[in-house]
């Protein structure tokens, strides 16, 4: 079962697509902080807390699921956060004053806390990570100018240098596949549909073009995908645009109603887009996610309508932290999304006598020490028995006399790479059944225990009428 968060004090459940939420709280309450995660820890920082400039940094553990806070060298709202190499960034921001260029690092080895400096100071900037370098590109200025500068820190040799984008622009959002880093929207006076490609292998620019130009707006990556949703255009807008690295070719899509200053993560198959503001100054509730795995999209509702908010992921669960709500202020609060762990795939498998496909869940959590994972199955022929498999690898069988596919790789007869849960007190009774799975021994041949980092994939296998079939599979990545 899954431990309680500490500090969460209350829980709150919606019927959310693939998934359940729940709530915890910030230990301040503030709205345009920043979030990125390193390691097992999931970190908050900075923000305005009722008008006032916040240096709080809170930090969640995931792998203790416990909270503690440290402090920022300067408070400061409206800093940009990334993490690689085993440290976060959070660079930039404004305090009363105006933009700055202080960056606090944290190294997550040593759980210690350094300074360094922009070449120069601004806010609202977007910030990314690939090819093992993190970059903080344009921002504003403190004369409001737009800046096309980009500082580049790598974290394992500790120096900076600089790029520059081709054209200055703050209020930006960025979205990082393999070596390459997108850098589209943000106001330019006015603001602008350009996507900025920076290639962090070849120092290299390149450009692409959003479908609407459009400035508050918010990025993430996924499956190949980097995907630039919502923003203001004069209004709010509800525009998605989609980028296949794979094809280099651009899709829209629609948000389920349009906004701006919301937050986006990834988690599992879902980019999940949470809050924002839309016309007439009015908050937003609304979450998007986007399955890649299925390209659909469904919606779900944050505890708190806010804008403002900071979006990360660790251990599996979406993080959407404090924000401002016009009518109550800054908020405390943090949404946690849980989707159904893994990644589904072999999806839907061939239907069953009951005239639908069979389906495998599971629950729990991803982390090898907390040994919790319960595989489900579900819509099997009643009566019917069955049991689980395990295998390392993907792939696609029919086996003879069955009606459905095997989707772990090897042959269903006398495979050693795939394991069987059909031991005594395993074996399952339609139209359902779930078992708990030991991660210390799983019946491969000969038996073996789950290591972090390791990707396993689950299968139901079941009689169907004097025949047999197959569920859908999903595929674990354990932490």
């Amino acid at each position: 079962m899954h431990r309680l968060l500490i500090l969460a004090l209350s829980c709150w459940f919606a019927p959310a697509a693939t998934g359940q939420w729940s709530t915890a709280t910030l230990s301040q309450p503030r709205a345009q902080l920043a979030a990125t995660t390193v390691g097992t820890h999931a970190i908050f920082a900075g923000g305005v807390s009722n008008g006032a400039q916040s240096a709080v940094v809170d930090l969640y553990d995931a792998s203790t699921q416990t909270w503690s806070t440290a402090t920022l060298s300067m408070a400061r709202s409206q800093l940009s956060a990334v993490s690689a190499g085993g440290k976060a960034v959070f660079a930039g921001g404004r305090t009363a004053a105006g933009p700055v260029a202080r960056v606090d690092i944290y190294d997550a080895a040593s759980a210690t806390w350094s300074t360094a400096e922009l070449s120069a100071p601004r806010r609202q900037m977007a910030a990314a990570s690939a090819g093992g370098v993190l970059l903080f590109a344009g921002g504003a200025t403190p004369s409001s100018a737009a800046s096309d500068r980009v500082d580049i820190y790598d974290p394992q040799a500790g120096t900076w240098t600089t790029e520059t984008l081709p054209i200055g622009r703050w209020s930006l959002a960025a979205a990082a596949i393999g070596d390459r880093v997108f850098f589209g929207g943000g106001a330019a006076n006015p603001s602008t549909m350009q996507v900025d490609v920076y290639d962090t292998a070849s120092g290299s620019w390149s450009a692409e073009v959003l479908s609407e130009a459009r400035l508050q707006l918010t990025a993430t990556s996924l499956f190949g995908q980097a995907i630039f949703a919502g923003g203001a255009t004069g209004i709010s807008s509800a525009t998605v645009d989609l980028y296949d690295a794979a094809s280099g070719t651009w899709t829209t899509a629609e948000l389920s109603d349009g906004r701006f200053n919301l937050a986006a993560t990834t988690v599992g198959p879902f980019a999940v887009f949470g809050g924002g503001r839309s016309d007439f100054l009015i908050d937003s509730d609304v979450v998007d996610l986007f399955d890649a795995s299925t390209a659909t999209w469904t919606t779900a509702t944050l505890s708190v309508e806010r804008a403002g908010l900071a979006a990360t992921t660790v251990g599996g669960r979406a993080f959407f932290a404090g924000g401002g709500n016009i009518s109550s202020g800054s908020s405390d609060v943090v949404d946690i999304f849980e989707p159904e762990l893994g990644v589904r795939y072999c999806s839907p498998a061939n239907p069953n006598s009951s005239g639908v496909p069979g389906r495998i869940s599971a629950d729990g959590s991803l982390f090898v020490d907390d040994q919790d994972v319960t595989l489900i199955a579900e819509d099997l022929p009643a009566g019917e028995f069955g049991y689980f498999l395990v295998g390392a690898n993907q792939g696609a069988f029919q086996p003879p006399g069955s009606d459905g596919v095997l989707c772990l790789a090897c042959g269903f007869q006398g495979c050693g790479g795939i394991g069987r849960f059909n031991q005594a007190g395993l074996i399952i009774q339609g139209p359902s059944g779930s078992i708990a799975v030991d991660l210390s021994n799983l019946p491969t041949s000969p038996p073996v225990a789950v290591q972090a980092g390791e990707t396993w994939n689950f299968q139901c296998w079941y009689r169907d009428q004097g025949a047999s079939n197959f569920s859908d599979a999903v595929s674990l990545t354990f932490l």
